[in-house]
This record gives C-alpha cells, sequence and structure tokens, in this order.
C-alpha cells in the first residue's frame, strides 16, 4: 500500500526533528530548520512553520554564523512558500514571491490586458506586500531581481498613455509594495558580523537606483513618461534615495557616495520640478513635498548642496509661495522653506557645497548655504515684485508675505528692504495695481508689521493708501472687492497701531517732503472691527468665518492698548456673540483669534522686583539721554491704572460673563486636537481668571479644571501611588496650570474640585521649588495657602 503524500511528509518532520534533538551541527541546524518550515507550511501547520522560520533566522545572527551559511539560509527561506503560513488570502496566498513577481511582469508585458487581470495582478502585488510588511528578519523578503523587476514593471505600465483607473491602481499596488521592500533595506547593520547583509542591501539598492536612472534617460524626451512617473512614483523614488543614504553615513565608499549624490539630484531636478506643476493634483503635490521633506532630514549638506545651487528647483518653491492664502500647496512650501532656512542655518550643512570654510573660518558670516538661498530668493523676488506684469507682481508680493508668515522673512529677504527706496516704490504703484495685487500689498504689510526692522518703513509708506482702502470700501458704493480690501486693510491698520512710526529723515536741499499721513485713530479701528463682527454675527446667512476670524484678530492686537481694553470689553452684545460663535465653530484659527483677544484682555501686568523697577527706570533715563522716542509719562501712568488689579479683575468678570470659560474649555477638548499655541493660551488666562477670587468657583463648575488638567505636557508630575520626590516644573505652561488650581483650591473645598487631590498635591510641591523673583515668590505662598487647605479638608 503507497502511502499518502501527507504521511510522507509527516514521516520527513519526525525524521528532521530526531536530527535535530540529536544536536545537529550549526549549519545543518539552519538548513533542517527551514526543510522542516516548508513541510510545516505544506502540512497548514501555521505556527509551527512560523516557529522554525524564527529559529533559523536567530541562528542566522549568532557569531558563528559564516557568510556562506547566512547565503543559504536567506535563498532557502525566500524558496518557501510564505504564504502558506497563513499571510495573504486569495489564490495567490499559497504562491511563492517568485511567482507572483513573475505573474506582474508577465501580466505588464502583455499590454496590461484583459482589463479584470489589473485587478488581479494588484491583488496578488497585496499578498506580498502583507508579507514584506510581517517580515520580522533582518534581510529583504525580496531579492535584487525581484526588485528590479518590479520597478521595470512600474516604468512599462507609466509608459501607457490614458491609463485606466484599474491600471493606474495597479501601478500605485506596484510602488506601495516596492517602497515597503525597499524600507527593509533602509537601515545599516548595528554591528560588524551583520556586514554581509548590509552588502546585499547596498548592492540591490545601488541596482535600483541604476534601473531608475537608465529607464530616465531612455525617457530623457518623453514629457509624458515623466509627468506620469513623477505622477504615481514620488513615493518609490524618494524611499530608493532615502534608503540610500543611510548607508551612506556608515560607509567610506565614494561609488556608493556618487549614486546617492545623483539619487538626490533627480529628486530635486526632476521630482520637485515635474512633481509640483499645476496639473498635479493635491494628494500628489503632498507626496512630493513628503518626499522632499523626508530627503532634507536624511542629509541636510547633501540635499543642501543641490538645492540651493538649482535655481528652478528655488523658483518653483517661490511660485508655490506666491499663491494665494488657503491654499494647500502654499501651506506645504511654507513648511519645506521653513525647515531649509533651519537647516541651511546651521553652517556644517554646508560642508558639501564648492568653497565652504569651516565655521572658525568664516567668522561670524552666514553660513554658505543660507547665503547662497539668500541670493537666490532676493533676485527672483525682486525681478517680480519690481514687474509690469500684475499676475508676477502679485506672485512676488505673496511669495514675501509668506516668508513672513513662516517665521523666516527676515532671514531670506532683509537684503531687499535695505535698497534705497524699495519700499517706497512698493506702496507707490500700489495706488495702479490691480486689486488682486493691492490684496497681496496688504497681505505683505499684514505679514511683515510685527518685524521690527520692516514694520515701521512700511508704516511709513503706505499709510496713506492702506487709509484710503478703508475708506473706499466703507463707502456706499463700494463693490464686494472693495470691501474685502477695506476688511484687511483695517487689520494692517490695526497692527501698525502698535507699530512706532519711523524716524524722519532731514529732507535733501531743494526737496519738499510729502507731509506724512497721520495715523489712524485705535478707537476708530476698534469701533469699526466690532460693528463689523456684531454686523456678521446678526446676519441671517451664515457668518463669514474668515471674515469674523480677520475681525477678531485686529481687535486683539488694539487691545494690547489699555484704553482699548475697557473699551472693548464693556462690549457685552459682542463679546457674548463672539464667544458662543467661536464655542460652536470647528475652525481652530478662529478660536484661536478669540482666545487670543481673551489673553489680551485679562492679562496682569508682571510683578516686578524693587531691583527690576530701579532697573526699567534707569532704561527710561538712558532712552532719554539719546533722543530716543519712548511713552511719554503721562500716558504711561494712565495705562499703569486702566492696569491695575482691580481693573483687570473687573475686565476678566465680565468676559467670564460673556462665556469665556465654556469656549476656553471647549477649546481644549481632546477630541479638536488642540495645538500648543492654543493649550499655552488657555494656561495663562486661566492663572488671570483665577486671580479673581469670585470667578474660581465658576472655573470649578465649568470644567475648567479638568481641562486645565488635560492640557499638562507630559514633563509635569501625574498622580499615583509611587514615591514622589519633588522637582522644579520646566514648561511654563505647567507651571500657569499649577499656579492656576493653587488659587483654585485656596478657595473651593478640594472634594468639589478636584477628583483626585494627589496630582494637585504634586503640582503645588513643584511650585515651592520656583526661582526668588516676585511671581515666583506669589507662586510659593498661594501653593503653601492651597496645600494648607487640602490638608485641612474633611477625609472624602
Amino acid at each position: 500500500m503507497t502511502s499518502s503524500p501527507t504521511s510522507s511528509k509527516q514521516t520527513e518532520v519526525e525524521r528532521i526533528t530526531k536530527e535535530l534533538q540529536a544536536g545537529a551541527q550549526h549549519s545543518s541546524a539552519l538548513e533542517l530548520l527551514l526543510e522542516r518550515a516548508q513541510l510545516y507550511a505544506d502540512l497548514g501547520d501555521e505556527e509551527k512553520a512560523k516557529a522554525d522560520i524564527s529559529q533559523a533566522a536567530a541562528l542566522a545572527r549568532e557569531p558563528e554564523a559564516s557568510a556562506a551559511s547566512v547565503a543559504a539560509v536567506e535563498k532557502a527561506f525566500r524558496a518557501i512558500s510564505v504564504s502558506n503560513t497563513g499571510i495573504g488570502t486569495g489564490k495567490y496566498a499559497t504562491q511563492t514571491n517568485d511567482a507572483i513577481v513573475d505573474s506582474v511582469a508577465k501580466f505588464v508585458a502583455e499590454s496590461l490586458s484583459p482589463e479584470d487581470s489589473a485587478r488581479d495582478i494588484a491583488e496578488a502585488l497585496g499578498v506580498l506586500s502583507s508579507r514584506i510588511a510581517q517580515n520580522k528578519r533582518d534581510f529583504s523578503l525580496l531579492t535584487e531581481s525581484q526588485l528590479c523587476q518590479l520597478v521595470d514593471a512600474f516604468h512599462t505600465i507609466c509608459e501607457r498613455v490614458n491609463l485606466t483607473k484599474d491600471q493606474d491602481e495597479l501601478a500605485a499596488a506596484l510602488v506601495s509594495c516596492v517602497r515597503s521592500a525597499l524600507s527593509q533595506l533602509a537601515v545599516p547593520a548595528a554591528t560588524s558580523k551583520e556586514a554581509d547583509r548590509d552588502t546585499a542591501d547596498r548592492s540591490s539598492l545601488v541596482k535600483v537606483a541604476a534601473r531608475i536612472a537608465e529607464t530616465w534617460e531612455r525617457h530623457q524626451n518623453d514629457g509624458h513618461f515623466k509627468q506620469q512617473t513623477c505622477r504615481l512614483g514620488v513615493a518609490l523614488y524618494t524611499a530608493a534615495a532615502y534608503a540610500l543614504s543611510t548607508h551612506e553615513a556608515s560607509q567610506n565608499d565614494s561609488i556608493l557616495s556618487e549614486v546617492v549624490r545623483r539619487s538626490f539630484a533627480f529628486c530635486v531636478s526632476q521630482l520637485w520640478l515635474i512633481g509640483t506643476l499645476p496639473v498635479a493634483t493635491a494628494d500628489e503635490y503632498r507626496d512630493v513635498g513628503q518626499g522632499i521633506l523626508r530627503l532634507l532630514t536624511a542629509n541636510r549638506p547633501l540635499f543642501l548642496s543641490l538645492f540651493v545651487t538649482c535655481t528652478p528647483a528655488i523658483e518653483r518653491l517661490l511660485t508655490l509661495l506666491g499663491q494665494p492664502s488657503g491654499s494647500g500647496r502654499r501651506s506645504m512650501a511654507m513648511l519645506i522653506v521653513s525647515q531649509l532656512v533651519a537647516s541651511a542655518k546651521d553652517p556644517s550643512n554646508s560642508s558639501r557645497l564648492p568653497g565652504y570654510e569651516p565655521p572658525a573660518a568664516r567668522g561670524g558670516a552666514p553660513a554658505l548655504a543660507l547665503t547662497k538661498l539668500q541670493q537666490c530668493v532676493v533676485r527672483v523676488l525682486d525681478s517680480w515684485v519690481q514687474s509690469t506684469a500684475q499676475a508676477e507682481r502679485t506672485q512676488g508680493l505673496l511669495a514675501i508675505a509668506a516668508l513672513y508668515e513662516s517665521g523666516v522673512g527676515s532671514d531670506l529677504v532683509a537684503e531687499l528692504w535695505l535698497q534705497s527706496g524699495w519700499v517706497d516704490e512698493l506702496w507707490d504703484q500700489g495706488d495702479m495695481d490691480l486689486k488682486s495685487t493691492q490684496l497681496a500689498l496688504l497681505a505683505l504689510a499684514d505679514a511683515s508689521s510685527s518685524d521690527a526692522a520692516v514694520g515701521p518703513g512700511m508704516k511709513k509708506a503706505g499709510n496713506g493708501l492702506v487709509q484710503e482702502l478703508v475708506r473706499k470700501g466703507s463707502a456706499k458704493s463700494a463693490t464686494n472687492e472693495d470691501r474685502g480690501l477695506a476688511e484687511l486693510a483695517a487689520v494692517v491698520l490695526a497692527k501698525w497701531s502698535g507699530v512706532a512710526s519711523a524716524p524722519v529723515a532731514a529732507p535733501e536741499p531743494g526737496v519738499v517732503e510729502a507731509v506724512p499721513t497721520e495715523d489712524a485713530d485705535p478707537m476708530v479701528l476698534a469701533d469699526m472691527h466690532m460693528q463689523r463682527i456684531i454686523d456678521l454675527l446678526a446676519s441671517n446667512a451664515e457668518p463669514d468665518c474668515a471674515a469674523v476670524e480677520r475681525a477678531t484678530e485686529a481687535l486683539g492686537y488694539l487691545c494690547l492698548q489699555s484704553k482699548l481694553k475697557e473699551h472693548v470689553s464693556q462690549n457685552e452684545a459682542l463679546l457674548k456673540g463672539l464667544f458662543l460663535f467661536a464655542t460652536k465653530s470647528t475652525v481652530a484659527s478662529l478660536k484661536f483669534s478669540v482666545i487670543m483677544l481673551i489673553r489680551n484682555l485679562t492679562q496682569y501686568r508682571v510683578v516686578l522686583t524693587e531691583e527690576q523697577k530701579r532697573m526699567r527706570q534707569l532704561q527710561q533715563m538712558g532712552a532719554k539721554a539719546q533722543n530716543k522716542a519712548g511713552v511719554s509719562k503721562p500716558v504711561e501712568e494712565e495705562d499703569q491704572a486702566l492696569d491695575a488689579p482691580e481693573r483687570v479683575s473687573a475686565r476678566a468678570l465680565l468676559v467670564s460673563k460673556a462665556g469665556a470659560v465654556s469656549l476656553l474649555v471647549s477649546a481644549v477638548q481632546p477630541r479638536t486636537s488642540p495645538s500648543d499655541s492654543v493649550r499655552d493660551a488657555v494656561a495663562e488666562i486661566a492663572v488671570a481668571l483665577a486671580t479673581t477670587q469670585g470667578l474660581r468657583g465658576l472655573l470649578v463648575q465649568q470644567g475648567g479644571v479638568r481641562a486645565l488638567l488635560s492640557i499638562l505636557t507630559g514633563d509635569a508630575p501625574k498622580a499615583s501611588s509611587a514615591p514622589y520626590a519633588p522637582q522644579a516644573l520646566t514648561q511654563s505652561r505647567d507651571k500657569h496650570v499649577a499656579f492656576a488650581l493653587a488659587k483654585i483650591a485656596i478657595s473651593v473645598p478640594p472634594h468639589l474640585a478636584f477628583a483626585d487631590p494627589r496630582e494637585l498635591v504634586r503640582l503645588l510641591l513643584s511650585l515651592l521649588l520656583e526661582d526668588t523673583d516676585a511671581q515666583a515668590l506669589l507662586m510659593k505662598f498661594e501653593a503653601l495657602l492651597a496645600l494648607t487647605n487640602l490638608a485641612s479638608a474633611q477625609p472624602g
């Protein structure tokens, strides 16, 4: 009687098991384990097959494993049908990797037909991707040949015109699969005993890079191929470049370095320029942007050496920055430029640029990469802004505004403002600009208003035109465009109200200087913005959220002035309507603008020690001796009176009565994913509100305590039964939260305010370790009062 295949395989399993139990040699054990794993897989015993594979991989990592035995293990492993261990489903679940890759290559070579087979092959790639994702070993699941076959298949698909939806999805599945495989090759081995695996990984990566370069060389004049591969293959190309760069750091190999350089150069000069064309979709552009950022963080010196010397790449970045505000492309470009400048500021990141000198040799000169970036940016933007073509001028103005919004304006374009007459020409031409260009000019004035080197000059040159735009937009005959310009112009005037006027230079002989335009009255501006918000919220239609936000932002800036804080806080209708609207809104930027308004209305003056007061007096005397403009004594005395504790407390009561606490609590709910800026502002406001004793109970009733505890940073002490050694709080937000809770604990019974007093106790103990300035002394005093209240409370 002939034995069945199943019983025969079971017999083989028993034989191998006996050999292993008998103590097989190291190399034999590797082969036996993999052989038994295959048998288990054929028998459908998933757990035992996986166990043998894991044991074989562990033996391959031991020091006595030779290069030959490791290679043999890898080869044998790849021959095993991993799918039989339960990785993957459907008809491809029982096929080997080789069979799947061959199926993909054959299908693509046969003109991608019929259509239903494209979905079938995409399913096969999904099985392969699942195996790669579950592969926990130290070597790649795919061979060099298999990787190249898949890359070639992707390029073949991209050669076709008018891909169907199924073919498009097949290309995406190929990219996903290859990208996953490349990620396994990205991290070099940590120990020398794995050097052979590193060599194999590098060989695979170099081969893939060469295959990509050869294909693009053949299609150098094929615009359709380039656009299609960039559209679909960004993730694949950047993953290959990234993986290569991780190996370069651990090798002193000039050939590898050149391959890495070419891969990065390809991404900068091809992917970036083609992938950011206007025809790219939002998702495709996002992929390009994320890929560029990934390469920047992978190898900053190499990336900078290529990007800052590629004028078309910089021009494309500036073009994206010059898009209208709110564009997703502009937002990604702002992120890229901020990271680019941050990297370029580090002198060591210029090391791969020609002419590089160590920081010691350059003295205090800016880093070489930053200098080259500055030169190109200034040259391009100056030509755009001076252009007679309105579209180009608008693009330049918006790009400069975006640089200031990104926080890098002073790093990249400070030279523009130093050019004689540049600011005056900027505004002189504004009278003749189209409304879209005037809007861009106002956006630049808005974004640069807080820059001390730029704001005063912009205010001096543009005050007249900006006020005229406000007047024109307020007329009964104003168009919607005029009103839109007037709204932003009013915001600019509000921000300029806190900007010192630029010094007036003595006129040249024979030259009649124009009379400077008087500053707009801040009180009139405040009334204008308050009425605008009230009108917007009272309209029957859905309020224009962006318009409400702009007016609120302007009002917040105006409320940095003490007399306007009193004026605004007494407008109950405005505050109630605005706080309710912001509480219900899901727009994070609107909530933040309203929260900053509350912060400015309720902020107490910083408590100074006697020494700090004397230092301030000396500074004021020094400014007066140098004839510097300063705040007059009567104005300063009036501001001090309006910001006296009792006046601030009165304003805190008014804003709380209008619904400020509910807004603050809603703004930091975990489901809203509040930003750090929102959390910081809420913590500051909580201290201000809790300073007024009558508001402490309201904070507890409306969920203020829970909200404050939820915004503590990871550095703050948590409630625990474990012993705790008090440490000073290192994050300012934690200090504000602890200070606010201390004030609450002084007045409110602990069992009503706090679910777990241990967390509060640890925060209070940390406050006792604060410094010895006036504010810290007050923190310590109130922390001790709170601890006394907690200690004297009845149990339970």
